[in-house]
C-alpha cells in the first residue's frame, strides 16, 4: 500500500474507531439535553467518517486502480464497479453520502431524527469497506 493510501485508511480507521465508541455509550443513562447533545455528537463523527470514507476510497482508486474519481457519489460508483459493494450496499453507501449532504440543511427535529435512526445502523458497512482497505 502505498503512503498516501496507508495513511487515508490510518485515518478512516482512527475516525471509524471513535464513531463506534460514541454508538457504545447508552443514551437511556442520561438527561434530555445531554442525549441531544450525544446525538449531534454521533451525528458530526458519522459526517466526519463519511468525508474519510469517499475521500480515502478516491485515493485507493487512483493509487491502486488508476481511476481518477473527483466527486463523492462519482467515487462511489467506481468503486461498486470494482465489484467491491454489492447492489444494495452501493445503494446504502449512496443514502450515507446523501444524508451527510442532508445535514447541513436541517433544521427541524423530525429530519434530524429520521437521518439519525439511518446514521447509527452504517458501522457494518464502514467496516466491509475498512476490511477491504486493511486487506491490501
Amino acid at each position: 500500500m502505498e503512503g498516501r493510501l496507508k495513511y487515508k485508511v490510518q485515518q478512516f480507521k482512527d475516525a471509524l474507531l471513535n464513531f463506534e465508541e460514541s454508538l457504545s455509550i447508552n443514551l437511556d443513562e442520561y438527561p434530555t439535553i445531554v442525549i441531544d447533545t450525544l446525538k449531534s455528537g454521533r451525528i458530526q463523527k458519522f459526517e466526519f467518517c463519511t468525508e474519510l470514507l469517499w475521500k480515502t476510497l478516491k485515493v485507493y482508486l487512483w493509487e491502486i486502480n488508476g481511476i481518477d474519481s473527483k466527486s463523492p457519489k462519482m467515487v462511489i460508483k467506481d468503486y461498486y464497479k470494482l465489484g467491491l459493494l454489492s447492489t444494495p450496499e452501493y445503494e446504502q453507501v449512496m443514502e450515507i453520502i446523501n444524508d451527510r449532504n442532508k445535514l447541513s440543511h436541517i433544521y427541524g427535529k423530525e429530519q434530524f431524527e429520521e437521518i439519525y435512526q439511518r446514521v447509527i445502523k452504517v458501522l457494518p458497512l464502514f467496516f466491509k469497506v475498512r476490511d477491504v482497505l486493511e486487506a491490501l
